[in-house]
């Protein structure tokens, strides 16, 4: 008898939702009008996406993500284990190597590989914590979904960067993996990681929460990456979820989403669509895509549809 998939301890623990909800204050007043007034501008200087869900891009759309608006997209988290310690970071301490594909403890490659056929995904992300402190579970996983779904999968490696070199990034190519999604907020937007994967994969991309205090750091690391060829800036509104509530004290929120646990932080919003105006009216070559609570809760009724 097979034993039934449990939801992972993660997922258990971040789905408890906004469990100190009442540190993060009510979105100021204005805000609504502000976000209204930014939509307008945008769809003036040609934003494309759906603006109803507040999924918006510049250009074109990472590939990865294509299927996933599908609700074809699915993870597999290989560790919870991560070598930093990001204020943003929504994954429950204390960190374990547990392991979980679409929210569900997997105890090997195998089975997580199976589940993910199962599903019939067209995108996979491996992420974390940070996979590559399990370098070899990740090239083993990369081989074997080659070997399960061909060329037809798209893998993308989600890392911070740091644990990449020259030998590391040409073995993950060679394992499968189609790109890179780096998180470049954790090393103070140093764009080297980058610079060093553009060398040997086509598609580098950066993907990062809005921290609203940063975006002329974000506006920076825009001409950066695409001096350096990047093919996407992916834009996540910066949220609070259980995990990482207390540490968003003093922000404030703007309420959640319906098929969501979390709540959307007040000001990344405005401040990621400004960083598209910004793309748009410089007539930016790599493309600016904003991925909203909006579109999680989105991605998450197609999904279960």
């Amino acid at each position: 008898m097979t034993r039934p998939r449990q939801p992972s301890e993660a997922l258990q623990r971040y789905a408890l939702g906004l469990s100190r909800e009442r540190l993060l204050a009510p979105a100021a007043k204005g805000s609504g009008a502000r976000r209204a007034a930014l939509l307008r501008k945008l769809a003036a200087a040609g934003v494309k996406g759906w603006p109803k869900h507040l999924t918006l891009f510049t250009k074109s759309l990472p590939m990865g993500c294509r299927p996933c608006l599908r609700g074809r997209g699915s993870n597999l988290v290989m560790t919870l284990k991560c070598n930093r310690d990001c204020f943003f970071c929504f994954n429950p301490k204390p960190r374990t190597a547990e392991m979980s594909v679409h929210g569900r403890s997997v105890r090997s490659l195998k089975e997580g590989v199976e589940l993910l056929a199962g599903l019939g995904v067209k995108s996979v992300g491996i992420s974390g914590g940070e996979p590559l402190l399990e370098k070899r579970k990740v090239l083993a996983l990369a081989r074997a979904l080659r070997r399960r779904f061909g060329r037809s999968l798209r893998i993308d490696l989600y890392t911070n960067g740091d644990l990449l070199s020259l030998p590391v990034l040409r073995s993950l190519k060679a394992a499968g993996v189609s790109g890179l999604r780096l998180n470049l907020a954790a090393n103070g937007y140093d764009p080297a990681p980058a610079a060093s994967a553009s060398g040997v994969f086509k598609d580098v991309e950066v993907e990062i929460p809005m921290i609203p205090e940063d975006k002329g750091r974000v506006l920076a690391l825009l001409g950066q990456l695409e001096e350096l060829g990047c093919r996407h800036l992916i834009l996540h509104e910066l949220f609070a979820s259980a995990a990482n509530a207390a540490r968003m004290e003093g922000r404030r929120a703007h309420g959640r989403r319906a098929a969501l646990t979390w709540s959307g932080v007040a000001g990344s919003e405005e401040a990621a669509l400004e960083v598209l105006l910004a793309a748009l009216r410089a007539k930016r070559k790599i493309s600016v895509y904003y991925c909203s609570t909006g579109t999680q809760s989105w991605i998450a009724r197609r999904a279960r549809g």
